[in-house]
């Protein structure tokens, strides 16, 4: 039987490309709140799409429920839903940092909250934090940013305690700098020259959603020829 897949912030980036190498092995579904590049991912992937907010409490537990309910469960979660923010902190606004933990921490938690009944009835589940090399590093000029990454690495080692004894695996992977539109849409420009492919990416997070009995407890990776993050 296929397994299910729910993959937010999947209209686009990684998330995307994660859908496109999984859909031909997994029930995959999309989540996202961006209505307009959802829809057209939807047609590209020909995979079912979900609009749905992950600051949202009640928008995630019915769009959740109503996954479940099609597919008989969630068997994978895959966190990857996140947005940046960089500069020094006295140049942020209040709204700009609240948007960037809820987004980022609060969305993971939340997300994470609504799929364990369901993971929980079925004693089996996995769920892929995407973090970040920020969430284990420091760098200067993104201290929020960085913030709600190193909450994400926290959650992550604290739900695999949480969760093992439920046969529910939680796995961390934090990568480095990639090609995706998550600088330019947060109004920074950025030098992609040592940023990894999402392509290759997706590959890692392929691997890990498709290991059965191994938890990949922290896997950290970069470009293989710069340092850049």
């Amino acid at each position: 039987m296929r397994k299910t897949v729910l993959i937010t912030g999947g209209s686009e980036g990684l998330g995307k490309e994660v859908a496109s190498v999984l859909r031909n092995d997994y029930n995959v579904i999309i989540l996202s709140n961006h209505e307009e590049s959802l829809k057209k991912s939807e047609e590209e992937l020909k995979v079912p799409a979900v609009f749905c907010d992950i600051t949202d409490p009640e928008a995630i537990e019915k769009s959740v429920k109503e996954i479940s309910e099609i597919y008989g469960g969630i068997d994978i979660l895959i966190n990857n839903a996140g947005i940046w923010l960089g500069g020094e902190l006295d140049s942020s606004s209040y709204d700009d940092i609240a948007r960037v933990l809820m987004v980022n921490a609060l969305g993971t938690i939340y997300m994470t909250k609504a799929v364990l009944p369901f993971m929980k009835k079925k004693g089996s589940g996995k769920i892929i934090n995407i973090g970040s090399i920020n969430g284990v590093e420091t760098k200067t000029d993104r201290s929020v940013y960085i913030a709600s990454k190193w909450a994400v690495t926290g959650f992550t080692k604290a739900m695999r305690k949480e969760l093992e004894k439920y046969g529910i695996a939680v796995i961390g992977l934090q990568p480095g700098l990639m090609r995706t539109e998550l600088h330019r849409k947060a109004g920074t420009e950025r030098d992609y020259t040592c940023a990894m492919n999402v392509k290759d990416v997706a590959k890692v997070v392929e691997f890990a959603a498709s290991l059965e009995n191994i938890v990949l407890e922290q896997v950290v990776f970069r470009n293989l020829h710069c340092e850049i993050f």
